[in-house]
């Protein structure tokens, strides 16, 4: 979407509204350009923010000399594809990617906002990303893994089960990222020990409320 030069001009001043709407699975989502960069929020959390999106800015960055390898990508709760759009941006890094994401809604904005699909190489899906991963046949070079109900990640997607399900689709030598807010130290730790027992290798990245793990197949 091409957006009109004093919107993105005001934006660098104040947040500027684009939409208000209710999604499918969402009573309340707001849209506005912030700092010229599109923004996803509910009352409770934003859920992106263009290439400013700190979970994947920050971790990216971590791996960069890893990205260029990577050819398929897969995302685990779509929000407006900053994740996808960091890539595309920052590392011009275009891989073929699968957004996944349980409200369709939200899928329909990153389509409508984002310009992802320049190579004709992204698939937005519209599932419950424990059914994809549990059932998909397709590998995948980095998988980012960004569920959350507001502030909170569903149970299942805290267990192993889930862990295990998201290693076994990576390639040899692939990355998954899981984006976390802990409710305490004991929480972010044994996420942490979880995801000692599935992964070869893991790293955590604190910022503020967030803990992002960096695991290796």
């Amino acid at each position: 979407m091409v957006l009109p030069f004093y919107k993105k001009l005001l934006s660098y001043f104040i947040p500027v509204q684009l939409q208000t709407l209710s999604g499918d699975k969402h009573p309340r989502l707001k849209v506005q350009l912030y700092m010229n960069h599109i923004m996803l929020s509910t009352p409770d959390a934003i859920y992106s923010f263009g290439t400013l999106y700190s979970p994947f800015r920050i971790t990216f960055a971590a791996i960069k000399d890893s990205l260029p390898n990577v050819k398929q990508f897969l995302l685990l709760g779509t929000g407006m594809g900053s994740a996808l759009q960091i890539l595309q941006k920052e590392y011009q890094c275009y891989p073929k990617s699968i957004l996944v994401d349980h409200d369709a809604t939200i899928l329909s904005l990153s389509m409508q906002y984002m310009n992802l699909n320049s190579r004709q190489n992204v698939q937005w899906l519209n599932s419950d990303a424990r059914l994809y991963i549990e059932t998909c046949d397709e590998y995948f070079d980095l998988i980012g893994v960004d569920i959350f109900v507001d502030m909170d990640i569903p149970y299942y997607y805290r267990t192993e089960d889930f862990y295990r399900s998201c290693r076994m689709k990576l390639n040899e030598k692939g990355i998954c990222i899981f984006n976390t807010i802990p409710i305490n130290p004991g929480e972010a730790e044994e996420t942490h020990q979880k995801l000692r027992r599935v992964f070869s290798k893991v790293d955590a990245m604190t910022q503020n409320r967030n803990v992002f793990y960096l695991c290796m197949h």
